[in-house]
């Protein structure tokens, strides 16, 4: 079986891109959240997180959702469903640290 290459980055909706059923996709996806809260800083983008870290990331997504590597050269969903999750995070709780500070909600 050929496996899928990563197109290319930006500008592409990962659920289109992958067109798995909703329920696979959102499966799988909330499966990888909680892989990436046991295994990765939360209060950090992708880009800054240890890479020993995200290689234990990767082995317990691709174990747990094998469909990763049966598919998908390097996983490359699993780090791109990542990516996007630990933005908003970071992005999402820097947005409640400001509101706190100005006192608004």
């Amino acid at each position: 079986m050929r496996l899928a290459l990563k197109t290319n980055s930006g500008g592409y909706a990962l659920r289109e891109v992958l067109a798995w059923g909703d329920d696979t996709y959102d499966s799988i996806q909330k499966g990888l959240h909680l892989v990436c809260e046991k295994h990765l800083d939360m209060n950090s983008p992708y880009h800054l997180q240890q890479s020993e870290s995200l290689s234990t990331f990767f082995e317990a997504a691709r174990e747990q959702f094998p469909i990763l590597v049966s598919r998908y050269q390097d996983s490359w969903p699993a780090r791109d469903f990542t990516k996007m999750y630990l933005k908003n995070k970071v992005g999402s709780d820097k947005a409640k640290t400001r509101s706190k500070m100005t006192g608004s909600d």
